[in-house]
């Protein structure tokens, strides 16, 4: 596991299947109308991690991302989000979407 297991978020949602998605993008981009000014933004997704292949986690991420991006637009918010992927654990990749001030904050600490 790596420091970003760690990072301060709001929320930690978890994908697991296709239909995850449009339920996590409604609440990050509902949160990112909130506090997206106030660089406040930081949230965790976690994708399965399979041991031969990472391809459901590649579709997930992909349908995500692209979706997120879709909803800010359609709030016409400007997405002001800096994105890190890691290993999170055994079973899981984590990707970190947060406001850069937020990592900025993360960086300095000791």
């Amino acid at each position: 596991m790596t420091s970003y297991s760690g990072f301060p978020v709001h929320e930690t949602i978890e994908l697991q299947e296709i239909f995850d998605i449009r339920r996590a993008v409604d609440r990050m981009a509902e949160a990112y109308a909130r506090q997206g000014d106030t660089g406040d933004f930081s949230y965790r997704i976690l994708l399965p991690k399979a041991e031969k292949s990472n391809s459901k986690a590649k579709r997930l991420g992909i349908a995500f991302q692209g979706e997120f991006v879709l909803a800010l637009r359609k709030k016409n918010l400007v997405p002001n989000v800096r994105e890190v992927r890691y290993i999170h654990d055994d079973s899981h990749y984590g990707w970190l979407l947060a406001n850069p001030q937020v990592f900025e904050r993360f960086e300095k600490e000791p």
